[in-house]
C-alpha cells in the first residue's frame, strides 16, 4: 500500500496481535500470561496463596460474577447475529434483488455472463477489469489528436490504477473472507474515486464518448469496491461474533467449575486449613487463574479485532475521516 497509509498497525507484531493473528492462538497466549504473572508474583510473596489466603473469596464470588456477565455477553452477541440474519420475505427479496444488481452492474462492465460467488474470486476480477479499463484509457488518451488539458498525470494515474489493480487481485484464491477484507483496508480507492471524478470534469468535451465511458467504467469499479469493501466487512464481522460466541460457552464451561472447585481447596476453620499440600499451591493457583481468565480473553482477542476493522473501515467512499486516513493499515 501506499507510504502515506502506513500507520501504527504497520507494525507485523502489532498488525498481527489486532488483525492478521489467528484468534485462539491469541486468546491463549493472554491466558498463558496470566498464568505465567500469577506464578512469578506468587513466588515473588507478592500472592498469598496459602492457608487462610482470600483467595477463597475472590474466586468463589468474584470471579464467578464476572464469567456469569460474559455469559450474558454471549446472549447479546447471538442477539446481535439473529437481527442480521431475520428478515420477512420482501425484506430479504429486496436485499438478494440488490445484490444481484451490483453483480449485473460488475458483470456488464467485466463482459461476462456470470461472477464467481467467490468473495477472493469476485473481488479478483473487478481488479482485472479495473486494470483492463485503465490500460485501455491510457491508450485511447494517446490516440487523441490533442494533448488532454488537466493538471492530473495521466500517465501517473493510470500507473497507479493498476499498480491498486494488482494488489486487490492478491484476493485471488484467499478461501478467508477476512483475508480478502484485509486487502481492501485503506483509502486508496476513495482517492482514486476523487481523481477519476477530476478527470471527468476537466475532460468532459475534450476526448471522445468511448474514452470518457471508460472513465465512468473505472469509477464504477471504484464504487464496486467501496460495496463489496463494507459487504465483506460485514460477512467477516458475523463469523468472527458467531465464533466469539461459540468459544465464550466453551471456554466458561472450563472456568465456572475450575473456579467454583478451587474455592473449595481453603477450608474455614480456626486456623484455616487446605486440602491440597502448600507445595502445589503456586502452580494449581496459577493454572486456575489462567483458565479462569481463558473467556475474557477470548473475549478480549475477537473484539480487539471487531473494534479494529470497525475502525478503519467507518467510510465508505466520498468523505474520508482523517483518522482512517491517517492509521489505515
Amino acid at each position: 500500500m501506499a507510504q502515506e497509509q502506513k500507520s501504527d498497525v504497520a507494525n507485523p507484531a502489532k498488525r498481527w496481535v489486532l488483525l492478521t493473528g489467528d484468534r485462539t492462538r491469541l486468546a491463549v497466549g493472554l491466558a498463558a500470561l496470566v498464568t505465567v504473572l500469577c506464578w512469578a508474583l506468587v513466588k515473588a510473596d507478592f500472592v498469598y496463596v496459602g492457608a487462610g489466603s482470600n483467595l477463597s473469596t475472590v474466586l468463589s464470588s468474584g470471579m464467578l460474577s464476572g464469567l456469569l456477565t460474559v455469559i450474558t455477553v454471549t446472549l447479546s452477541i447471538n442477539q446481535l447475529i439473529l437481527s442480521r440474519v431475520f428478515g420477512a420475505p420482501h425484506e430479504l427479496t429486496d436485499q438478494l434483488e440488490g445484490n444481484l444488481d451490483f453483480r449485473r452492474t460488475v458483470e456488464e462492465i467485466a463482459d461476462v455472463h456470470t461472477s464467481p460467488n467467490d468473495p477472493g474470486s469476485f473481488l479478483a476480477l473487478i481488479a482485472d477489469t479495473l486494470e483492463r479499463e485503465a490500460a485501455e484509457f491510457e491508450r485511447h488518451v494517446g490516440d487523441a489528436d490533442a494533448e488532454p488539458e488537466t493538471d492530473v498525470d495521466i500517465e501517473e494515474y493510470v500507473q497507479g490504477m493498476v499498480e491498486y489493480a494488482e494488489h486487490l487481485g492478491d484476493a485471488e484464491g484467499s478461501e478467508d473472507t477476512f483475508d480478502v477484507l484485509l486487502i481492501t483496508l485503506g483509502t486508496q480507492y476513495a482517492d482514486k474515486m476523487d481523481t477519476t471524478r477530476r478527470l471527468q470534469s476537466e475532460l468532459g468535451g475534450s476526448l471522445p464518448d468511448e474514452s470518457m465511458e471508460l472513465l465512468d467504467d473505472i469509477l464504477e469499479l471504484l464504487k464496486g469496491v467501496a460495496t463489496v469493501r463494507q459487504f465483506f466487512k460485514t460477512l467477516a464481522l458475523q463469523q468472527d461474533l458467531a465464533q466469539l460466541s461459540r468459544r465464550l460457552i466453551y471456554t466458561g464451561v472450563v472456568a465456572v467449575p475450575v473456579a467454583y472447585f478451587f474455592a473449595q481447596v481453603y477450608v474455614g476453620g480456626s486456623p484455616p486449613s487446605l486440602t491440597l499440600p502448600a507445595a502445589w499451591l503456586p502452580v494449581v493457583a496459577s493454572v486456575s487463574a489462567g483458565l479462569v481468565s481463558l473467556p475474557v480473553a477470548v473475549l478480549v482477542s475477537y473484539l480487539v479485532r471487531v473494534a479494529t476493522v470497525t475502525m478503519y473501515t467507518v467510510s465508505v467512499g466520498s468523505f474520508i475521516p482523517p483518522e482512517e486516513r491517517i492509521q489505515s493499515p
